[in-house]
């Protein structure tokens, strides 16, 4: 999820021009921690049963203390099938401020909380089908994670985050489990994660090239964003037009619950500014410059998607917000499961500690907005890992979703600075196809793939596409992982294509 109080939702633009400033995290970075690790690596580990998260293979939960103050839960799941040959996939909600236990316990994880959130049942669409599942609560502060044993005063900067994602990964194959250090080793995640992940892997990548001692040695095999924003103003505001103002002959809108043709006008006459200002940020990486452009979008576009129960429900424009804004009704209900005394128990907590979980931290949230860091794009770490490392990128985006929407995507991703940028734009998309149950072929969504960029769409889908899609979903991410070992994996896609 991506969403601030003050700016309910925000896009990014297709204009990406190339490094002309710094990015996010320069060489110097690379070259050295920006923040003071922890002197002595230190984690704890508990292994979960089946009464706690129905999962169908062995499950791990603990932390790892990156520093003296700070502590990154995970919860790790062994793969249903070949777990010492299957990749490790680590999976990063967004937010900022959001769990990925989210992600675990509604989308793709190997349990889903019953009804009355107070008991698990088997997900038999998780992607523990095909890979080992690593979900990690970060930054610092969000979901079970710590900062000084609480939850406020968490990084709220990229500099300060990818630090101890960087941490995390070293003592987790190093020490937490060295056995698993060999596998190939892939990272995907969902909105804000658009931004965490770019950074991350290219701070990584750097620093593995610079032979740096201290950083994690696991290379990094692919990304997965997941309806992710690389461009915050791109991807939702200058997509705004295209996915709400669809009208026929006779004067109609095609999206069911659209704009109407006096709000399409106003947006209409406000995409050029908006282009305007998002191009300046991206060939300044200024935040201040940034921020000023995704408020010029808000109060010009974005302010038109009103959310509220009854009104816009800006994650799925198949129907209306029925629930507490900002999440509409989102699933977040999962929290009261792990909340119950017996589930804490289990993680670790004893019977005199208590932990109040929350899905978001809206603390680290408008912390976020106040740094700035919630608008930068993410622009110039992608065309660095597209041109300096082996690391492939698939983009997962639900045609439904309007916050981060499939056309502000396709614009974003053909316009992203890299050396096949102009055989990629010009590359067309064509329909793939997923097998049922029945081996019925049904169309799954669009698809684009040149050298190590694809792009798919996903039909029926909002803004968290595994969960409205999970058969959909998971037959593309093991497509993906598994070089065309699936019998059907009709599009080439993730395929031979990419991962030969």
């Amino acid at each position: 999820m991506r969403f601030h109080r003050a700016l309910a939702a925000i896009s990014v633009l297709g204009q990406l021009s190339r490094v002309l400033a710094s990015p996010i995290l320069d060489t110097d970075d690379a070259q050295k921690p920006l923040l003071q690790a922890a002197g002595d690596a230190k984690f704890t580990l508990y292994e979960q049963s089946e009464d706690i998260c129905d999962a169908g293979s062995r499950q791990w939960t603990g932390w790892v203390n990156v520093s003296d103050e700070k502590k990154l839960f995970f919860w790790f799941f062994e793969s249903r099938d070949k777990p010492t040959e299957d990749p490790i996939v680590v999976w990063l909600n967004g937010g900022p401020g959001g769990s990925s236990l989210m992600g675990l316990f509604t989308e793709i994880g190997p349990c889903l909380t019953n009804e009355g959130n107070n008991d698990t049942f088997r997900n038999e669409h998780s992607w523990t089908n095909f890979a080992n599942m690593l979900f990690i609560d970060q930054p610092a502060g969000v979901g079970f994670s710590s900062i000084n044993n609480g939850t406020a005063g968490g990084p709220n900067t990229i500099k300060e985050a990818v630090v101890d994602f960087d941490k995390f990964l070293s003592v987790f194959f190093t020490e937490v489990f060295p056995q698993f250090s060999h596998l190939s080793f892939h990272v995907a995640g969902e909105s804000f994660a658009g931004t965490y992940l770019p950074a991350f892997v290219s701070y990584i990548s750097r620093r593995q090239q610079l032979g740096v001692p201290d950083v994690s040695q696991v290379p990094i095999q692919s990304i997965t964003l997941v309806d992710a924003v690389i461009d915050v103003v791109g991807s939702g505001a200058l997509g705004s037009y295209d996915h709400m103002c669809r009208f026929d002959e006779h004067g109609k809108n095609k999206i069911p619950h659209g704009y109407n043709a006096t709000v399409c006008r106003a947006i209409e006459k406000a995409v050029p500014e908006c282009e305007r200002l998002n191009r300046h940020c991206i060939e300044t990486y200024d935040r201040e410059i940034c921020m000023a452009a995704a408020a010029y979008c808000q109060e010009h576009i974005e302010k038109y998607l009103e959310v509220g129960v009854g009104a816009h429900n800006p994650y799925d424009d198949r129907y209306m917000c029925n629930g507490t804004t900002p999440l509409c009704g989102i699933d977040t209900y999962f929290g009261r499961y792990l909340n119950q005394p017996k589930v804490q128990e289990a993680l670790g907590f004893g019977l005199h500690r208590e932990w109040n979980y929350t899905p978001i931290n809206y603390e680290m949230n408008d912390r976020w907005h106040e740094s700035r860091d919630m608008y930068m794009p993410t622009t110039r770490e992608l065309t660095w890992i597209l041109d300096e490392t082996e690391t492939k990128v698939l983009v997962m985006n639900g045609n439904n979703d309007i916050i981060v929407n499939t056309e502000g995507q396709k614009r974003v991703y053909d316009n992203q600075p890299w050396n096949h940028q102009a055989k990629y734009r010009l590359e067309k998309f064509a329909d793939w196809q997923w097998p049922d149950e029945k081996r019925n072929m049904n169309r799954g969504g669009e698809f684009k793939v040149v050298d190590k960029l694809g792009f798919t769409s996903i039909d029926e889908a909002g803004h968290t596409s595994p969960g409205d899609q999970k058969v959909v979903a998971a037959f593309i991410m093991e497509c993906w992982l598994r070089d065309g070992g699936r019998e059907a994996c009709p599009f080439g896609f993730g395929t031979k294509e990419i991962l030969k």
